[in-house]
């Protein structure tokens, strides 16, 4: 029988795609605080680009620079053609338990992956918490009230999964009440107004909350 790692809850897990690597000193510090990183196929190769060594590699192992004779920790070799290797590490992680990753270098290169990887935290936010970041936002997807931290002049976007999601919010510039929000532009470049600020929708949004300038 398997005997399925553990992982800790308080501790999330960093996934290296294979997109940009960052450059801002918040996913930077992200990645430094890790204490278990994991590739995703080709983001080997920009993990170890930059001096860092992944405990695990996932995927159909098409784009990775490395043989599985030469890799030194866990090559989980996922070969489902039907799945992207985001999905199906996502999948591998839900399956050991893990409750919240870090995703860094899902944007970038590829507008079509770019955007394939936003649909998918729609896809997969009744089942792990992902925080998505890149050099510009911090990128998740919720149901419901959800408050985060901020700093004043943040620009905070809203991007709607279903037609007709009722979205209200709290401490933004522009504040939205009740408003109903399709798959559109129509809330996008808001900012925060505080220390924190609140988004309550009906349905799965994507927020996107920018980074302070390095």
């Amino acid at each position: 029988m398997e005997m399925k790692p553990t992982f800790s809850a308080d501790s999330p897990i960093v996934l290296i795609a294979n997109g940009i690597f960052p450059t801002h000193s918040l996913p930077l510090g992200l990645l430094n605080k890790a204490k278990l990183i994991f590739a995703i196929d080709g983001g080997y190769t920009q993990a170890t680009q930059h001096q860092i060594q992944p405990s695990y590699i996932f995927g159909d192992m098409d784009s990775t620079s490395i043989q599985k004779e030469n890799f030194i920790g866990n090559w989980i070799e996922l070969p489902d053609q039907n799945k992207t290797d985001l999905e199906k590490t996502l999948d591998w992680c839900i399956d050991h338990g893990v409750v919240h990753v870090i995703l860094l270098g899902a944007t970038g290169y590829r507008e079509d992956m770019t955007l394939a990887n936003h649909y998918i935290l729609f896809d997969y936010v009744d089942k792990i918490n992902i925080t998505m970041v890149t050099d510009h936002f911090t990128i998740t997807c919720h149901k419901g009230q959800k408050s985060f931290n901020s700093n004043p002049g943040e620009t905070v976007s809203i991007i709607a999964y279903h037609s007709g999601t009722v979205i209200s919010s709290t401490a933004l510039k522009y504040p939205i009440n009740q408003m109903i929000l399709d798959p559109s532009a129509r809330a996008i470049s808001n900012q925060s107004i505080g220390s924190t600020f609140s988004i309550d929708a009906s349905d799965s949004v994507i927020v996107f909350k920018s980074h302070t300038i390095d």
